[in-house]
């Protein structure tokens, strides 16, 4: 919970619209508490150093499937596909290490970052 409440003190939040959510990761607690992060809508980034600027959305639900809290912000982050990858909050940089290791827990930056640039294989 704590990444979480990390994740939602660095972002500035901006006015939300209705929209479709894709959620791109899924926190659980012991208390059967869970926490989505979703992407409420992406663009090209205007900006050379990114490929996309994505706004993400966060829900908590209880054991239930009760939602608990909705935020009802927006937060920006910024995408890059390729070398050096990265997923950018704020002033923060978050750096993707390739090739992307399976072995440690779901991170929510990887996790963001495949949602745009890990393209499918068919």
């Amino acid at each position: 919970m704590r990444a979480i409440a990390l994740f939602a003190g660095v972002l500035v939040a901006t006015p939300s619209m209705a929209a479709e959510q894709l959620v791109f990761y899924t926190a659980s607690f012991p208390d059967a508490t869970s926490v989505q992060l979703s992407i409420l809508n992406n663009s090209v980034s205007r900006d050379g150093d990114y490929d996309f600027d994505v706004a993400i959305g966060l829900v908590e639900t209880d054991a239930n499937g009760t939602i608990r809290y909705e935020d009802t912000g927006r937060h920006h982050a910024h995408v890059r596909c390729n070398y050096p990858a990265y997923v950018s909050v704020g002033a923060r940089r978050y750096l993707i290490e390739m090739p992307l290791s399976r072995s440690a827990p779901d991170d929510w930056k990887e996790n963001l970052w495949i949602a745009f640039c890990a393209a499918p294989s068919s």
